[in-house]
C-alpha cells in the first residue's frame, strides 16, 4: 500500500536543460522499470528531451518576470519606468539646447522676425545630414542696411518645433481617457492641453486632484511615445462628452541640439509670412565674438539612473529636512544633472548645481552660465514648499579642479604608436568626463591604470604625472652646470622639491631636457645624475616641473576635469615600442 502511494523526490533547484533531463531520466525506473533503453534516438528519451527544453525555458521566462518586478535588477527601461512610477519617482525629461542667434539684415528697409521663427542646422535632412531645428523665443527687429553696414539684432532660440493645436482625440465620456500624441522626441513639460476653450493644468499625479479639477498627467514609454491622460471623476475631470481635445507641445530637446558656434545658418520658416529677402542668420553672439555655440541640451535620464534615483527618492519624501534631500530633490528636476548640498546652519543651504548638457560656469569657471542662471528659479520653485519654513536656498554653479595627467605606455609590436595613444587620451578624457565623475570625486591612481588599461595595445603603463592643477609645481631655470656627471639646476623662486622625486626639465637644452629623479637638493638648487661632458656654470632658461602622482581629492564643490570646459587639465601620453607612427 505504501509502495502504491511513493512519491519520488523531486530536486526543484534542478532548473537547466541539463539538470532537468538527468532529473526525469533518474526518474524513469520509478514509473517505468521495463524502460531501459536510454538511446537519444529512442523516442521516449526524445519526449524527455522535448519537456527538459520546456522546463529549461519556462524557467527562462519565470527568472525573467522575477527580475523585471525589482528596480534594482530590472533590465527593460519600460519595466524600470513602471517601478519608478510607483515610487512617485518622474525620470527627468529630455531638455533642449539654447542658442543666441545673431540675424543679419542686407535689405534696406528694417525686418521684424516674429517669435516662433524657426532656423536651422541644414534647409534638409537627408542621409549624410541632420536637420536640427530652433525656434526664436521673442520678436526681434533687425535694422535696415546702412551703407556697407548690415543691419544685426540679436536673440535667443531654443532646439526643437511647436506642434500647435493638434487634435488628439474626441472626448467619449469615459474615465480615464488616454490619447497619443502623433509625434515622439515630446518635450513633455510643454504639453498644453485645452478642451471646449478651457486650458486643463498638467499634474504629475491625478490622485492629488479633486473631481472638478480640469488635469491630465502626461506619460512617455520606453518606445519614446507620450500619452496624455485625464481623470476618472474622482480625482480629475473627465473631459465632456463628444469635444475634441487639442494639443501644442514641443518636439526636439537632447545633447544633439549642443551645436557649435556658426552651424545655423538658415531661417526655414516664418509664422504667417514668407521669408523676407536678404534676411540670414548665424549662431554668434555680436556682443561677445567666438560664443554662440548651443548649450544646455540633454537626453531624457538613463535606465541607470532612474534605477538610482528612484529609491533615493523615497528617503526624501518629497520633503527637504537633510542635506541629501536637497540634493537628491534637485536631481528630479529635469536639466539637473548632479546636485549637492553644504550648510553652516540648517536655515541656509547652498545647493550646487551642475545642469545637464552644460558646465554651469563659463570659461573664467566662476561665472554661470545663461543655462545656469535660467535654471536656478525651477529648481527654487520645485523646493521651496518642500524646505522647512524661513530656509534659505543659494544657488552655485561646480567648480572645476583642473587634473594633470603624465603616462608613458609601451605598446604591443602589432599595434600603431599614435592609434594607442589617440585611445588612451580618451580613456581618461572619458574618465574625467563631467557626466562621469560627481561633486567631491576622489579619483584614485588606480582608477587611471584601470582606464589605461583597458586601451586594446597597450603592453606596460607607468604614470609619471597625476596631481591636481592648483596643485602643481612648475619653475622657471635660471642657471645650469654639470659636474663630474651631475648637473645642477637653479630656480628662480625656493622649490620643495625632495630627493627621489621625479622632475621633468624642459626647454633648457638637449644636454639636461627630460625626466629624471632628483639626488640632492637646496633651497634654489637641485641636481640629478646625467651622463654629460662638463659644462661650466651658466645662465639658463627652461622650467622644471615636479612629476606628482597621487589620488585626486576634491572638495565638496569640486569636480575633476580634464578637457572639459573651462579647459584647465591636460593629459600627457608617451608611448614606445609597437608600429611607428
Amino acid at each position: 500500500m505504501a509502495g502504491n502511494n511513493y512519491v519520488p523526490s523531486v530536486d526543484y533547484t534542478s532548473r537547466d536543460y541539463a539538470s532537468i533531463l538527468a532529473d526525469m531520466t533518474t526518474l524513469i525506473p520509478n514509473f517505468s522499470p521495463a524502460w531501459t533503453n536510454r538511446d537519444p534516438a529512442d523516442f521516449g528519451m526524445t519526449i524527455l528531451e522535448l519537456f527538459a527544453y520546456m522546463g529549461d525555458l519556462l524557467n527562462y521566462y519565470i527568472d525573467r518576470s522575477a527580475n523585471e518586478s525589482f528596480i534594482t535588477t530590472a533590465t527593460q527601461r519600460q519595466s524600470v519606468l513602471q517601478l519608478a512610477k510607483l515610487l512617485g519617482y518622474t525620470p527627468a525629461d529630455s531638455t533642449p539646447a539654447t542658442a543666441t542667434l545673431t540675424f543679419i539684415n542686407s535689405s534696406a528697409s528694417p525686418i521684424t522676425v516674429p517669435a516662433l521663427t524657426q532656423v536651422a542646422t541644414s534647409l534638409i535632412a537627408n542621409a549624410t545630414t541632420s536637420q536640427i531645428i530652433y525656434e526664436t523665443d521673442s520678436a526681434v527687429t533687425v535694422g535696415a542696411k546702412v551703407g556697407a553696414v548690415n543691419g544685426t539684432a540679436t536673440v535667443t532660440a531654443t532646439q526643437g518645433e511647436t506642434v500647435s493645436n493638434e487634435i488628439i482625440g474626441v472626448s467619449d465620456g469615459s474615465a480615464n481617457q488616454t490619447y497619443q500624441l502623433s509625434n515622439s522626441s515630446v518635450i513633455n513639460d510643454s504639453v498644453k492641453i485645452t478642451i471646449n476653450g478651457v486650458e486643463y493644468q498638467k499634474v504629475e499625479y491625478l490622485i492629488d486632484s479633486a473631481s472638478y479639477d480640469p488635469v491630465y498627467s502626461v506619460y512617455t514609454n520606453s518606445e519614446g511615445l507620450t500619452f496624455v491622460i485625464f481623470g476618472d471623476g474622482v480625482s480629475g475631470r473627465i473631459p465632456p462628452n463628444g469635444i475634441q481635445i487639442y494639443a501644442t507641445y514641443r518636439i526636439g530637446g537632447g545633447t544633439v541640439g549642443n551645436v557649435s558656434s556658426n552651424t545655423i545658418k538658415y531661417v526655414t520658416k516664418m509664422p504667417s509670412m514668407s521669408i523676407p529677402t536678404g534676411l540670414s542668420v548665424l549662431n554668434q553672439d555680436i556682443l561677445t565674438p567666438g560664443d554662440g555655440a548651443a548649450t544646455g541640451g540633454a537626453d531624457a535620464e538613463s535606465t541607470d539612473s532612474i534605477r538610482i534615483n528612484a529609491p533615493l527618492s523615497i528617503r526624501a519624501i518629497n520633503r527637504a529636512v537633510s542635506l541629501t534631500d536637497y540634493a537628491y530633490l534637485a536631481v528630479q528636476v529635469s536639466g539637473v544633472s548632479k546636485a549637492i548640498a553644504s550648510a553652516d546652519v540648517y536655515t541656509s543651504i547652498t545647493l550646487y548645481l551642475k545642469p545637464a548638457g552644460d558646465p554651469g560656469v563659463q570659461s573664467d569657471n566662476s561665472t554661470p552660465t545663461t543655462v545656469f542662471d535660467n535654471l536656478v528659479p525651477t529648481v527654487y520653485n520645485f523646493l521651496v514648499d518642500k524646505a522647512p519654513a524661513n530656509t534659505s536656498i543659494t544657488f552655485q554653479p561646480p567648480t572645476y579642479v583642473g587634473v594633470y595627467i603624465t603616462i608613458a605606455i609601451t605598446v604591443s609590436q602589432q599595434y600603431k604608436q599614435s592609434s594607442v595613444s589617440a585611445n588612451v587620451t580618451s580613456a581618461l578624457n572619458n574618465l574625467f568626463y563631467i557626466d562621469n565623475v560627481v561633486f567631491g570625486d576622489t579619483v584614485a591612481i588606480a582608477d587611471v591604470y584601470a582606464a589605461v588599461s583597458s586601451v586594446d595595445g597597450v603592453l606596460y603603463q607607468q604614470i609619471q604625472k597625476l596631481v591636481r592643477a592648483d596643485e602643481d609645481q612648475t619653475f622657471t631655470i635660471t642657471n645650469k652646470e654639470v659636474t663630474a656627471n651631475v648637473a645642477t639646476l637653479t630656480t628662480s623662486a625656493t622649490h620643495d622639491l625632495l630627493v627621489g622625486q621625479t622632475v621633468s626639465v624642459t626647454g633648457v637644452d638637449a644636454t639636461f631636457n627630460g625626466t629624471f629623479v632628483v639626488t640632492a637638493v637646496t633651497s634654489n638648487t637641485f641636481s640629478y645624475a646625467l651622463v654629460a661632458s662638463p659644462v661650466v656654470s651658466a645662465p639658463s632658461s627652461g622650467s622644471i616641473t615636479a612629476l606628482t602622482v597621487k589620488d585626486i581629492v576634491c572638495a565638496t564643490n569640486e569636480i575633476p576635469t580634464l578637457y572639459e570646459l573651462p579647459s584647465i587639465g591636460s593629459v600627457t601620453v608617451t608611448a614606445s615600442g609597437g608600429i611607428l607612427g
